[in-house]
């Protein structure tokens, strides 16, 4: 979970259930560019005062990826209005990170995984959830779909004996798009359609249906502005 944490976070964080990197000092473009490219599950974000260049970067990721939780740390309160004003998922004081912190990832992990923003797949006698902000597209091939994951995710890929069809009708209506008989992507990942083909904001290309190229690129534009 690539974001940007105060050190106060070390200790609480690796007993926590999620996996997660940080850096002792924010550099605003590679983040911004990060996330352009793959859906963070979360954005940790310090903030020192009013006028803070971390709140701009909170407000630029927000309007970028208005799915994306970003989080503030500050010190003090000064900066609380302007939690508000970014949509910040959570506000936390340094002071008090013992059980703040617990709370919000209590919530965080309810908002990731609630059903709304899950798919629930049967493998290994088993069900899987996967958070669909971390999947790219689905790719299917004989009797079998493959879930490719964003560099973020705990899978790279994971292999589900179901039909595409299947895939394509349960995740109707919830950002996904099937743009051909055997591809569903993940329209967050995507950067443009051209030339029969979409192109994913990591440069990959998946081939698009040619007979239904059109309509599927004007529901793409249609996703796009909201």
């Amino acid at each position: 979970m690539p974001g940007v944490f105060p050190a106060c976070f070390r200790t609480i964080w690796s007993s926590a259930t999620f996996t997660a990197g940080w850096s002792s000092s924010a550099a605003p473009e590679l983040l911004l560019e990060f996330c352009r490219s793959y859906a963070c599950t979360a954005v940790f974000l310090q903030v020192t005062a009013a006028g803070c260049p971390n709140l701009e970067i909170a407000s630029r990721l927000r309007a970028l990826s208005p799915e994306t939780p970003v989080i503030l740390t500050s010190d003090s309160l000064d900066c609380a209005p302007d939690g508000y004003r970014v949509r910040a998922f959570a506000y936390l004081l340094t002071t008090r990170l013992p059980e703040s912190f617990s709370a919000c990832m209590d919530g965080l992990w309810e908002t990731l995984f609630s059903p709304a923003n899950t798919l629930s797949l049967r493998a290994d006698r088993e069900d899987v959830f996967l958070p669909l902000e971390q999947i790219r597209y689905f790719e299917a091939s004989g009797h079998t779909v493959t879930a490719h994951f964003s560099a973020s995710a705990l899978w790279s890929t994971r292999t589900f004996r179901v039909s595409i069809q299947e895939i394509a009708d349960r995740l109707e209506g919830r950002g996904f798009l099937r743009v051909q008989r055997s591809f569903v992507v993940n329209l967050r990942y995507v950067d443009r359609f051209s030339n029969y083909m979409v192109i994913l904001k990591d440069g990959q290309r998946i081939p698009v249906s040619v007979k239904h190229f059109s309509r599927l690129r004007q529901e793409f534009l249609h996703w796009q502005k909201g």
